[in-house]
């Protein structure tokens, strides 16, 4: 359980083995740098205790300047790092004598908090587990048998820990489970505050102002779990209190700070100088802030395991109090009550180590690896890669004969992969804010991220602070997005438009994920994925549009992200599933319906309910019967195979969830009985094949493609990254392609020629495109009226 002393038993487990062995080394992982700086006080004061030096204890992550971190490794007897580090620089440099004795001297490698090793992180960290036993293995020989490198975890929240971490480490594990677990507890209360729809930050306003008036015994501390939430509630409070005091009584905290700004929030902490904090899931795990009695939550925690986190960090030293503010329909919209969801169990945890996308960026790490190491260039032996993992390995090597879908990953992990390939993504960029170009960074976001937050035009807030963002500048050296300070009055809200294209075609049907009826379909399958922010609606409700802004200003236009993943597509060719505002309204309920009975994070799907098209080999389909929940990370985590498997319970979930909202809401008063209806076509649905016709409907012979004019990229084998301008589509041999102008050499007349549509995509760089439905038959462009 939390708080029940899980640290100091691998910190006694690492000491024995240092003091019984002068030349073993320990590497700790933390997966923040919070915990990092938490953490290290506890490892030197127990060194202290034993009779070790200062310098034994080491600390390398982010906030140490790289200068510095060879005498700390060369020092110190443990490490504690975070996986990022170890993956960017430590196995970046194995060339380096330092790094190299420091890794050959591992005897223990402690993984705390091994819960959050899931989705995008754990999967690239599995990878980088697998690398770093790797490199030890061959730096110690024959060695490495007789000396294994021993394993230890340590998490409060799991519920398949062995099985989870011998997919996380190739490597079979003992369990010391709750049954063994002797700690003390402190009662505390734990309550839901029914609170009306769209009013729970200002009850938790006014719970902190009475926290703070009326109580000066402890601190609280509140998770949001927005960004923009955690900034607005702090100041929001803040400003209230200000009269009373010149400090600050309350603080912003989220990933995306400065260490020192960090830092010198958690000290004020437990100092007493700050009386409370508001908080992302930043604060979620592991750091001990025994001053905190009162832990609020505003709404539901995005999963059980972040609950009892979240519930975890209060009541460790003496009785508290953990408040969820939701409405009071909360938990039944999720076909729960508030008592089933605090006696449930934590959800498993998910690992996806198949995303062909990641093999090949940890393929290329590894490739250098090997170098640095002057190893044998062949896999190494005596580790369980991942199935795929070889071949994509193989394409990263020289006349590795490498597929052009790797291009793009190939242009971003550029001439330094362990930099160019970060642990917490895959496949995007990442954006550092800045006021320009040379100035200090206020913080970073990934590519996904910024096109939500930080769009041009947007109000970015950061450190209870509003900026305004001016522009975008992205190159292979340095990305970072141009801000400036503006009023916290200035609010914006973005207008994203998703495309998804995807085809029922043997190879991209997954694993024979398809059932079929008379009336649609169900079927998990490989996904084209588009999002593009058009604009955006200022505080009056004004849609600003980048088309319109972009005459006045170039910095003002539209930014896309572009990805492939897998996704399940539901077709229900009926009236009423293609009335105005239902297939939006399905797609959205059964995405947050799904994504809270698994405890996935909302950020890591997506959903659509328009702009789908749907291809067999007979052609396409428009997509007005469609609705599309799709994993939103690049080459996919494949969480919706969940929703495909298990379709039936989250139906019956969905169910229980409209009842609650049409009784909340009369305009929804028609959700049950189209959930009903869903229910009912789809237990007509059976087993098909991934060939023939899709559905009898209306539309079929229709193909998304480029408008006329539209400048798009090519990706072609010597062709990366091309931007060319869009003729006319048409089909050849049962193929759709299309005729472009392209440049060619330097001083010679643009080259018109035919390319297969499949290597053309949106540019990222260019808002100078656009989709539109073309007709296969007549061979000409039409738009028919679509619930958009």
């Amino acid at each position: 359980g939390t708080a029940s002393g899980k640290s100091l038993i691998f910190q006694a487990l690492s000491f024995h083995k240092l003091l019984s062995d002068p030349s073993s080394k320990v590497a700790v992982f933390y997966p923040l740098r919070a915990l990092v700086a938490d953490q290290l006080r506890g490892w030197g004061e127990m060194a202290a205790e034993l009779g070790l030096k200062d310098s034994e204890i080491g600390r390398i992550d982010g906030t140490v300047q790289v200068r510095d971190r060879l005498p700390i490794l060369e020092d110190a007897r443990v490490v504690v790092m975070t996986p990022d580090v170890s993956h960017a620089w430590l196995m970046a440099n194995l060339a380096m004598p330092a790094i190299r004795n420091f890794v050959r001297s591992l005897s223990t490698l402690v993984i705390d908090e091994a819960h959050t090793q899931e989705g995008v992180f754990g999967s690239n960290s599995a990878f980088l587990i697998r690398r770093l036993i790797a490199a030890r293995s061959h730096l110690l020989g024959n060695d490495a048998v007789k000396h294994p490198l021993q394993l230890v975890t340590a998490t409060a929240t799991i519920a398949n820990p062995e099985e989870h971490l011998k997919q996380l480490t190739g490597l079979d594990f003992a369990v010391v489970d709750h049954e063994a677990d002797g700690a003390q507890r402190h009662e505390r209360i734990v309550a839901h505050i029914a609170s009306p729809s769209g009013s729970e930050l200002q009850i938790a306003k006014e719970f902190q102002l009475r926290l703070l008036s009326e109580d000066n015994q402890g601190s609280f501390i509140t998770f949001v779990d927005s960004r923009k939430g955690v900034e607005t509630l702090a100041m929001a409070t803040q400003e209230e209190v200000s009269e009373l005091s010149d400090h600050p009584a309350v603080s912003p905290y989220r990933a995306g700070y400065t260490p020192e700004q960090r830092r010198s929030i958690e000290q004020r902490l437990r100092d007493g100088v700050l009386r409370g904090v508001v908080s992302t899931s930043a604060l979620e795990l592991g750091i001990d802030l025994p001053t905190l009695r009162v832990g609020l939550n505003v709404g539901i925690p995005p999963s059980r395991k972040a609950y009892r986190q979240r519930l975890g960090r209060v009541g460790r030293n003496g009785p508290g109090a953990f408040i969820v503010v939701a409405t009071p329909d909360a938990f039944r919209r999720y076909g729960t009550s508030f008592g089933e969801y605090h006696g449930m169990s934590v959800e498993p945890s998910h690992l996806y180590l198949d995303n062909r996308f990641m093999q090949f960026a940890h393929g290329r790490c590894l490739s250098e690896e090997r170098d640095g190491l002057a190893a044998p260039s062949r896999l190494p032996r005596r580790i369980q890669w991942p199935i795929g993992f070889e071949e994509a390995y193989q394409y990263t090597r020289p006349g590795g004969n490498r597929p052009t879908e790797f291009d793009a990953m190939a242009r971003l992990g550029g001439d330094t992969p362990h930099r160019g390939y970060p642990l917490r993504n895959i496949g995007d960029i990442n954006f550092q804010i800045k006021f320009n170009q040379n100035a200090d960074s206020l913080g970073d976001v990934s590519e996904a991220q910024a096109l939500r937050e930080c769009y041009p035009g947007a109000t970015y807030f950061h450190n209870a602070r509003a900026y305004e963002v001016v522009a975008w500048h992205t190159s292979a050296v340095d990305s970072f997005v141009r801000v400036r300070n503006t009023s916290p009055q200035r609010l914006t809200r973005p207008q994203i438009t998703t495309w998804v294209n995807t085809s029922m075609s043997e190879t991209d049907v997954i694993q024979g994920h398809l059932l079929k009826g008379d009336n649609g379909f169900l079927v998990e399958c490989q996904m084209l994925v588009t999002e593009r922010v058009q604009g955006y609606f200022d505080g009056f409700g004004q849609f600003q549009s980048y088309r319109e802004l972009q005459q006045h200003n170039p910095n003002m236009r539209a930014r896309s992200r572009n990805f492939r993943t897998t996704g399940i597509v539901l077709c229900i060719d009926q009236p009423w599933f293609r009335q105005p505002g239902v297939k939006r309204a399905i797609s959205d309920k059964l995405l947050e319906v799904f994504a809270h009975e698994y405890s996935i994070m909302s950020q890591d799907l997506g959903s659509a309910g328009s702009n789908i098209s749907v291809r067999n080999l007979e052609g396409g389909t428009r997509g007005d019967s469609f609705i599309a929940i799709f994993d939103n990370t690049y080459g996919s985590l494949r969480f919706t195979e969940k929703l495909y498997l298990g379709f039936s319970h989250i139906l019956e979930r969905l169910r229980i969830a409209a009842e609650a909202e049409a009784e909340a809401s009369p305009e929804k008063k028609d959700l049950p009985s189209i959930v009903s209806s869903i229910a009912e076509e789809f237990s007509t649905f059976v087993p098909g094949t991934a060939l023939g016709s899709l559905i009898d409907g209306a539309h079929e012979g229709y193909e998304q493609v480029f408008s006329v004019g539209s400048r798009v990229c090519f990706n072609q084998a010597g062709k990366m990254g091309v931007e060319v301008e869009i003729i006319e589509p048409t089909i050849m041999e049962g193929q759709l392609m299309y005729r472009i102008i392209a440049e060619s050499s330097p001083g010679s007349p643009p080259v018109r020629r035919w390319v297969p549509a499949s290597a053309c995509e949106p540019s990222a760089e260019s808002d100078a495109w656009d989709y539109a439905w073309w007709n296969r038959e007549t061979e000409s462009y039409d738009d028919p009226l679509e619930d958009s």
